[in-house]
This record gives C-alpha cells, sequence and structure tokens, in this order.
C-alpha cells in the first residue's frame, strides 16, 4: 500500500488545512536521480520528502500527523496512537476530518474520509477521541488517466459507510480494518520521531560490519544481545582489547553520537528498503555531518538498493541539503504565524535560477530565514553582556 496524499482539517495547530502529497505532482523526466518509485503507468511516487523551517516553525508535529495517519489506516485505535496529542485543544462541537488516497496492491485507488470528534463520554481533562463518520471509496486503476483523475470521487458512491450499528468495531477504529483484513495489507513504518532528544541504540544483534566501518573505521565489531533476562553489549576497536557492557547508555563513553544515530537511522532505513515502507526521523541532520546525510538520502535514490520504493519522510534546518533534490514538489516549507503553515517549494519558487538553499537562507521565500530584529536583539544582548548566570 502506498500513500498519495493526506488532507486535514480541524487540527487547531494548523493555520489552514494540511495537504501533503505523496506522489510526483511535477513533470517526470528520464533522469535516474529525481528521487523517484514508478507506481504504474505516468505515476511515481516521490521517495524523499523534506519539511523545511526555522525552529518552531512546526515541522516535528506534520510529522507527527503522518504518523498518526498510518497508524490509523494500520488498525491501530487512534486513542492509543502514540501521537494523538495532535488533536489536543478540539473542543466537543468540533470535527477533525481526515481524508486519506492510497494505492493498494489489488490495483485500487481509495480514498478513505474519516471524522473525528472528541468523545463526549470522557471526562473533564481526558483527551479521549472517537470516529464519528466515515466513508470508504474505491475505483480500478483503469479509470485513473491522469494525476488530476487520482482525486476524482465525487461521481461514485462510497463502497463503506461507517454502521453506529457495527457492535464488532471500536468507537476509535477505523472501519479500514476490514479491507486490511480482506487482503492481508497495512502500511509498513519505522517511526524514530521519538528519538530525536534520545541518542540511544535501540537495536540487538550482530550490526552489519560495512555499517560500522562506514561509520567509524576505527571500530571492528558491535554485537548486542539479549538473552531474556540481560543485555550485553560486545564493542572491539581495531587492536584493542574486547569491551563488554551490559547498558547501551554506556555506549556514550565509547561512540560518537553521530555513529550511535547513524546505526539507527541506517538500520531503520534498511528494513524500510526490505519492506517497501516509511521512515519517518525528525532533525535527519543531528549528530550527522552533511556527507552521511546525503549518502542515505541517495540511498533512497538509488532504486538497486530502494528496489521496493520506500520513502524517507524528515525534517531539517540544514538548507543546503535541498541542494541535492533534482524536484521541488517533494520540499516542503513550514512557517508558524498564527498558526502552522505547509507549502509545497514548486508552488513558491518558479525560478529555475536560484538555489533552493541561497532562496531559503535568503529570506526569498518569506518567513525561512530568523528575524533580522531578533538576531539584532540577541546580538546586541551579548554585546552588552545582558546574559545573566543561571
Amino acid at each position: 500500500m502506498k500513500l498519495l496524499k493526506i488532507k486535514i482539517r480541524g487540527l487547531k495547530l494548523f493555520k489552514d488545512e494540511l495537504e501533503i502529497d505523496f506522489f510526483a505532482e511535477q513533470r517526470v523526466g528520464s533522469e535516474k536521480n529525481e528521487m523517484l518509485s514508478k507506481l504504474f503507468s505516468n505515476i511515481y511516487i516521490n521517495n524523499v520528502i523534506a519539511l523545511i523551517g526555522i525552529n518552531a516553525s512546526g515541522k516535528t508535529s506534520i510529522l507527527k500527523v503522518i504518523s498518526f495517519v498510518i497508524n490509523m489506516l494500520n488498525n491501530e485505535p487512534i486513542n492509543k496512537i502514540v501521537y494523538n496529542d495532535i488533536l489536543n485543544g478540539i473542543n466537543y462541537e468540533d470535527e477533525v476530518i481526515f481524508e486519506t488516497y492510497f494505492y493498494s496492491e489489488e490495483n485500487y485507488i481509495n480514498k478513505l474520509q474519516t471524522v473525528v470528534k472528541r468523545d463526549d463520554k470522557s471526562q473533564d481533562g481526558e483527551n479521549k477521541y472517537t470516529i464519528k463518520e466515515e466513508k470508504l471509496w474505491r475505483k480500478n486503476l483503469s479509470a485513473v488517466k491522469t494525476k488530476k483523475g487520482l482525486f476524482e470521487f465525487e461521481k461514485l458512491n462510497p463502497v463503506q459507510i461507517r454502521n453506529a450499528d457495527e457492535e464488532f468495531l471500536m468507537e476509535d477504529v477505523s472501519i479500514i480494518i476490514s479491507l486490511n483484513k480482506k487482503y492481508n495489507s497495512h502500511f509498513y513504518i519505522r517511526d524514530i520521531i521519538n528519538l530525536t532528544n534520545t541518542n540511544q541504540i535501540t537495536f540487538v544483534g550482530e550490526f552489519p560490519p560495512q555499517l560500522i566501518t562506514f561509520l567509524d573505521p576505527s571500530i571492528e565489531y558491535l554485537n548486542l544481545k539479549h538473552d531474556g533476562k540481560k543485555l550485553e553489549i560486545r564493542l572491539k576497536f581495531k587492536e584493542k582489547e574486547e569491551i563488554v557492557l551490559y547498558d547501551p547508555v554506556e555506549l556514550n563513553n565509547y561512540l560518537s553520537s553521530g555513529t550511535i544515530k547513524g546505526i539507527n537511522v541506517f538500520l531503520n532505513a534498511m528494513l524500510a528498503f526490505n519492506n517497501g515502507g516509511y521512515l519517518i526521523v525528525d532533525e535527519l541532520e543531528n549528530h550527522f555531518n552533511r556527507e552521511i546525510v546525503s549518502t542515505l538520502i541517495r540511498f533512497f535514490m538509488n532504486e538497486k538498493i530502494n528496489y521496493k520504493g520506500a520513502t524517507i519522510i524528515f525534517s531539517t534546518h540544514y538548507s543546503q541539503l535541498l541542494d541535492e533534490f533534482e524536484r521541488s514538489d517533494d520540499i516542503y516549507i513550514v512557517r508558524n504565524k498564527n498558526g502552522i503553515n505547509v507549502e509545497k517549494l514548486s508552488k513558491i519558487l518558479k525560478r529555475n535560477d536560484i538555489k533552493k538553499s541561497e532562496a531559503y537562507q535568503s529570506g526569498y521565500l518569506q518567513g525561512t530565514a530568523p528575524a533580522y530584529e531578533s538576531y539584532i536583539n540577541f546580538k546586541n544582548a551579548i554585546i552588552s553582556g545582558r546574559i545573566d548566570e543561571v
């Protein structure tokens, strides 16, 4: 299953409707470095999607929304999805409407409309939610002639409507569960948003020596094994004695933060490659140098490595990274002014003679560079010594 588009209305964090495309909207050329996988006919999926914006612009919130939608489509009760805090702030009379368009392996394009409300049976202070209304439309690929046609369902009747009498269906579980069970389908997702501020290895096993050498050539091997009772870590540097540890936190004394993050990110990427799924990473550049980040992106571009068409969705502050992109319909500019606003770069940068990083850094895109007044005030505070000891 592959996502094509999500549209969401009613989230309090966002200024307007949130819309994210996962397909290639711009023209597709014959080049092999366009970060695309062919889905069918002339429809391609973006293998790399970047969200870029200044601090506190809302990038992490968008990643959480995408993760929430995928987990909802994977039959997870919305009250148990780890990022259901995106719904915080909605009142009993409010509605959040999710429109999700996706391709399923039985050669159908699907539209699922899900209306979420705050549960009126919840107690004050509780954040419990229920799916109030839901409809599913389906059409065969043969009915799709253009990219625009992917999302045209107006003349079709829903194939399934949520029925209040369906006692077997929990109030916070999507009707998509019946489709998933019938075709044994789901979206494969590796979500490591929660590792943004916690740099600790989350895998056990014998790590590929090629990966370890790529990240740190001085390491001979690194293995983490769990026998059901305790964790044993064996680390050996070249021409050094083997080190045995029992707490992964202790690895911070021996490995760089970049090596630890690299193990987590690249192993998750390898799993995404094997399953054709989604890898979601917040602040991709943290702990990494530019070449390691670029290498990861190029892996997703390489059809021999990414042979099942996996997609990495990441946030970044690193504007130079945008120059790795041949396209601009897979880059989203995120701003926060009276609510989070998201715009596709291809909609706002029409000139091809401007480097993407320069357009971002210069403020040409508006709202993408730190405010000049804030910069001057901070600079003057440093000069005048007005920084109190904490």
